[in-house]
């Protein structure tokens, strides 16, 4: 290659690093002012909430909230269970005796009083339970409790597995609840 072809290459280059060079500090300049009116924002979300708790009280703030979780942990355990009865009535699940890895058990958690840790249901894909409590449960069925690390206990009430149909697809998944976390010291 000649010297002139090589200085063009090299011209044409530098010139794309240029622009690129000023891409990059424009990019970097979009970003820092989103950054600072996102910080302006929760600036003014924060006064406005600090606001409204010391007009009502940090007590009914924290009631309110209470009461707003335990209406959709209650609403997506309604779901849950309704998807569930529609796919019983389908015959694309049926109720079973004992866990299996297949299997999809209902049940509730109790704290250490006794006392029933809202929404009252759990639905969730033994795929899904902590590891840790997994062993605990294979070959376990209704009525079967298991004590957890919080001192609360939790009630199988029912098992459930999908009917393999032969020459079908598998139906949906079951909408079921998250993976419990060792932290949260439930199954």
């Amino acid at each position: 290659m000649d010297q002139r072809m090589l200085a063009k290459k090299t011209s044409v280059i530098s010139e794309r690093l240029d622009q690129l060079e000023q891409m990059l500090q424009s990019i970097v300049s979009s970003v820092n002012n989103g950054i600072n009116q996102l910080g302006n924002q929760v600036g003014g979300v924060t006064e406005v909430l600090d606001a409204v708790v010391q007009t009502l009280g940090v007590e009914t703030i924290q009631k309110i909230m209470g009461e707003n979780r335990v209406a959709k942990a209650e609403a997506q355990s309604a779901a849950e269970k309704a998807a569930l009865n529609e796919l019983l009535t389908k015959g694309d699940v049926k109720a079973v005796e004992k866990i299996t890895e297949k299997s999809v058990v209902v049940g509730r958690e109790t704290d250490k009083d006794g006392a029933v840790r809202m929404p009252g249901r759990a639905q969730v894909a033994f795929q899904r339970i902590d590891p840790n409590f997994q062993a605990s449960f294979l070959g376990q069925g209704p009525g079967f409790l298991l004590d957890l690390p919080n001192g609360g206990k939790f009630e199988v009430q029912e098992v459930y597995e999908v009917v393999e149909k032969k020459d079908e697809p598998a139906p949906e998944a079951l909408p079921v609840a998250e993976t419990a976390t060792t932290d949260q010291a439930s199954p």
